[in-house]
């Protein structure tokens, strides 16, 4: 079992420190002071003891530790009294559409704390670590709902990432349907359009989450911060509608890969039934004289056998020049 890593930063408008800590007993000092805000983030939750203590220092609500321990919980949202618990879906990929996975991060903020959950190490907010650094930007002046919606929409700015992927991908699909390039089979789409749904079905209770969180009036949650919190809800939509594109898109794949699978067939069919019709009238012709009847005057002519080869030859030529003239093959 991985070892958890806590990551704890103390901030202000003009303050701004990193905490190396070990142990949850370290983050009383800071639960004391009301003059600065702190973040924890702890990646690699499989230690529920530790969890167990964050939570009886802060009081958070037993249901919520249940969820952040089980990470098949679906992305949603909780209000209690002094807290908002959010827990939402991460999705990670090492540039293949094909291997793209989900990783649980619960986020938990209240009058001047934001707690962050990572279900395992693939770690995204570098980027917030950055921001953070800066003494005049947003991230140190407004609240913990404000902080929380950055850390949120440094996870949906992923799924625009891993949008753009399968985009590339099912472009790269198409070319190679059209090219009658063989590493790419009904299989393979079906695959990718599985990978589609459970993307989505990731990505959907997101949006819902963020439409309920937009419309709350938990005093956490400030007015001024709402504009924000609308604008992830609206990349969700885009994310949605580009996913929706691209399953068509996947479907449609599909159905042309069938369409050249059956040009194919009919090709071979076609070939196959050229040379049975070539090969009738000769069959025919073969049949007659090798019928034993007694009186056939031909079989005593001497020239009979290279005349019938004559025979053969013109008829199968005749053929097959009709056969190009009506653009069969």
């Amino acid at each position: 079992m991985p070892k958890p890593v806590l990551e704890l930063y103390s901030f202000g408008e003009q303050h701004l420190e990193k905490h190396p800590i070990q142990h949850c007993e370290e983050l009383k000092p800071f639960l004391e002071r009301k003059d600065l805000k702190f973040w924890l983030n702890i990646s690699s939750i499989q230690d529920r003891n530790l969890i167990l203590e964050i939570a009886s220092l802060l009081s958070i609500h037993p249901l919520v530790v249940e969820d952040i321990t089980n990470t098949s919980q679906r992305p949603k949202i909780e209000e209690f009294d002094d807290h908002i618990f959010i827990l939402v879906k991460m999705l990670f990929s090492k540039n293949k559409f094909s291997e793209i996975q989900t990783a649980q991060v619960s986020i938990l903020f209240g009058p001047n704390y934001i707690l962050s959950f990572q279900e395992t190490a693939q770690d995204i907010f570098d980027n917030i670590r950055i921001r953070l650094e800066n003494p005049k930007g947003k991230m140190r002046k407004l609240g913990p709902d404000y902080f929380t919606y950055t850390l949120v929409d440094a996870i949906i700015d992923e799924y625009f990432d891993i949008l753009e992927m399968i985009s590339d991908t099912v472009e790269k699909y198409d070319d190679q349907i059209l090219q009658n390039k063989p590493n790419v089979n009904l299989n393979t789409l079906h695959q990718q359009r599985k990978m589609l749904r459970k993307i989505r079905s990731n990505i959907w209770p997101t949006r819902e989450l963020i439409s309920v969180w937009k419309k709350s009036e938990h005093p956490l949650t400030k007015r001024k911060n709402l504009t924000y919190i609308n604008d992830i809800y609206e990349h969700t939509i885009e994310i949605l509608e580009g996913l929706e594109l691209q399953r068509e898109t996947m479907s449609n794949l599909a159905e042309l890969y069938m369409t050249q699978l059956s040009i194919k067939q009919n090709e071979v069919m076609k070939t196959l039934t050229i040379i049975a019709t070539i090969f009738i009238p000769l069959t025919f012709i073969a049949g007659i004289y090798g019928m034993n009847f007694q009186v056939m005057p031909e079989l005593e002519w001497k020239y009979s056998y290279p005349v019938l080869w004559v025979i053969f030859i013109l008829i199968s030529v005749f053929m097959i020049r009709y056969f190009k003239q009506k653009k069969w093959f």
